[in-house]
C-alpha cells in the first residue's frame, strides 16, 4: 500500500524514510552513512534489487524513493516505469554515476521527480535537500486530498450535488442528490435534467437553473419544490459551459419557521385583541359596583368578582402565548365549550339552547374566547333574546332571533373595524375569523331560521 492509501494519521511531520535501490551492495553502505548523518531525520531503506524495491514499497511506508540508473535485469528507467503504476506522485529521484539527455528525458517523460548525477559530499547535501523539499511538497498534497475526500464524504452524507453540461445532460449525481429524489446516478447519468425529471417543468426549481444557464452568473435561491414534497437551498454555478447545482434540503428549518410565525400571528393577534376582550368584563365589573352602590345590594359583586376572574384568566393565556406554552390543541367538547363561554356573558333576557354536543380537537381558550365574541355580537348588536348552538354536517352553529346581518353586510362583517354600531371598535368578529383561521376552520354568515344571524363554522373534523 502506497503513501497515497495510507491514513493521514500516519503521515510523519518529521522523519522521512527513503528507499535506496542500487545494484552495489557498498554505495548502498555509503548513501545510507551519509544521508543519515545530513539529516538525522532521515532513515534508509537499501534495496539491490528493483523488484525487491517494489515488494518493500508495497509492505513498508516509504516517503521517497532514490534510485541509481545502470542495474541488471531492470535499470533505473524502467523500475521507475513500475513504480509510477501504483504510485503516481510519489517522490522518485534518480542519482547515477552515468548519464546522458537521453536517459534524462526517458526519466522526465516517466515521471521522475529529479535526476542528479553521482559527485562528491556537496552532491549528498544536494540530494537531501531535494529530497526534503519533496517529501513536503508530497505531504502537503497528501494532506489537501485527505482534506478534500472528508469534505466530499461529509457533502455526501449532508448536501445535494449534481452537474450538468452545457446540453442539460446529467453528468454526476451524488448519494444525497439519490437519497432524497429516489433516482439513482445510474439512472440518470447521461439523461438530459428535463427527460429525467419532466415534473420539474415550470417550476422555480428549472427557472433559476434556466437563468443561470443563459446569463453564466451564479443563483442562490430558496424554494418548496413540490413533486418532491421539500423546501431546498440552492446554490447553481456556471462551470465549462454547463452547471454546478449544489443543494441542502431545510424542510426542518422551514417548519421550524413556519411555526414560529404561527405562533407569533397567535400572539400578535392576542395583543391586539386582548383589550378588546377584556372590555365586555370590564364594562360588567363597573356597570355591577354601580348597581352595588345605588341600590346597596352587595349580591352585585359576584357579578363583580366573576369579571375580574375573567380578565385575570385572559392575561394569563396572553402569557401562556408570549411564553410559548400551551400551543397544543386538545380535545374540547361542544356543550363545555359554550357553558364555559356563556358565563361571561351578562345576558339578561337572552336564552342559551345548545341543541347538540360534540367532540373535536382545538385550543381551549381561544375557542372560549370565539363563543363570547359571538353571544356579545348577538347580545349589543342584535337585540337577540335566544342564541342556539348545534351541529350540522362537518361543522357546528351559533343561531340567534335578532335582527340579523344584512346581504349587503355580510362579505365585510368579519373585515377588522367594521361596526354597525356607532362607537363600537368593530374586533369582535374579525377575531372570531382569525381564531377559525388558525384552527384551519372555515366561517360564513346567513340567515337563521327566525330571520336572525346564522354563524356556520365548518370543515371541523368530530372525533367519534
Amino acid at each position: 500500500m502506497g503513501l497515497s492509501e495510507r491514513p493521514f494519521e500516519t503521515l510523519r511531520e518529521q522523519s522521512i524514510s527513503v528507499l535506496h535501490v542500487d545494484d552495489d551492495q557498498d554505495f548502498c553502505g555509503l548513501m545510507v552513512a551519509y544521508l543519515e548523518e545530513l539529516d538525522e531525520d532521515i532513515t534508509v531503506v537499501s534495496e539491490t534489487v528493483p523488484r525487491d524495491g517494489i515488494a518493500t514499497l508495497s509492505g513498508e511506508p516509504i516517503d521517497c524513493v532514490v534510485s541509481d540508473y545502470e542495474m541488471p535485469g531492470m535499470d533505473g528507467v524502467e523500475f521507475l516505469r513500475a513504480v509510477r503504476e501504483d504510485y503516481p506522485n510519489l517522490p522518485f529521484f534518480l542519482f547515477t554515476g552515468r548519464g546522458s539527455e537521453e536517459v534524462a528525458s526517458e526519466a522526465i517523460e516517466a515521471g521522475v521527480t529529479s535526476y542528479l548525477q553521482k559527485g562528491g559530499t556537496e552532491t549528498y547535501e544536494q540530494l537531501v535537500n531535494r529530497i526534503q523539499n519533496a517529501v513536503s511538497h508530497y505531504r502537503s498534497e497528501q494532506r489537501a486530498e485527505v482534506a478534500q475526500e472528508r469534505l466530499l464524504e461529509l457533502y455526501e452524507q449532508t448536501d445535494g450535488f449534481f452537474v450538468l453540461d452545457g446540453k442539460w445532460t446529467i453528468t454526476y449525481w451524488n448519494q444525497q442528490m439519490a437519497r432524497r429524489t429516489g433516482r439513482s446516478a445510474d439512472a440518470v447519468l447521461g439523461q438530459s435534467f428535463r427527460s429525467a425529471f419532466p415534473q420539474a417543468r415550470g417550476t422555480e426549481l428549472l427557472n433559476q437553473y434556466q437563468q443561470a444557464m443563459e446569463s453564466r452568473e451564479a443563483v442562490e435561491f430558496e424554494t418548496f419544490y413540490e413533486p418532491h414534497g421539500y423546501w431546498v437551498n440552492v446554490r447553481v454555478y456556471p462551470v465549462a459551459e454547463g452547471l454546478f447545482i449544489h443543494s441542502r434540503e431545510i424542510t426542518g428549518e422551514k417548519e421550524q419557521e413556519q411555526e414560529l410565525q404561527r405562533r407569533n400571528h397567535i400572539l400578535e393577534s392576542f395583543a391586539n385583541t386582548v383589550s378588546h376582550d377584556l372590555r365586555n368584563p370590564l364594562s360588567i365589573a363597573e356597570g355591577r359596583l354601580q348597581l352595588a352602590k345605588e341600590t346597596g345590594d352587595y349580591e352585585h359583586l359576584e357579578e363583580v368578582t366573576q369579571a375580574h376572574n375573567r380578565m385575570r384568566n385572559l392575561i394569563d393565556e396572553l402569557l401562556v402565548v408570549a411564553r410559548g406554552e400551551g400551543s397544543e390543541p386538545a380535545e374540547v367538547t361542544l356543550a363545555q365549550s359554550v357553558e364555559s363561554a356563556w358565563e361571561t356573558v351578562t345576558a339578561d333576557g337572552m336564552d342559551l339552547v345548545v341543541d347538540d354536543d360534540a367532540a373535536f380537537e382545538a385550543y381551549e381558550s381561544q375557542l372560549r374566547r370565539l363563543f363570547e365574541n359571538l353571544f356579545w355580537n348577538a347580545l349589543d348588536h342584535g337585540d337577540a333574546t335566544e342564541i342556539r348552538v348545534g351541529v350540522f354536517d362537518d361543522g357546528i352553529y351559533i343561531e340567534d332571533n335578532g335582527a340579523g346581518i344584512p346581504d349587503t353586510d355580510r362579505d365585510v362583517v368579519f373585515d377588522s373595524g367594521f361596526s354597525s354600531v356607532d362607537g363600537n371598535p368593530g374586533y369582535g368578529l374579525s377575531i372570531v375569523k382569525r381564531i377559525c383561521s388558525s384552527h384551519g376552520w372555515d366561517i360564513r354568515v346567513t340567515a337563521g331560521s327566525d330571520e336572525g344571524a346564522r354563524f356556520e363554522i365548518s370543515n371541523i373534523e368530530f372525533n367519534e
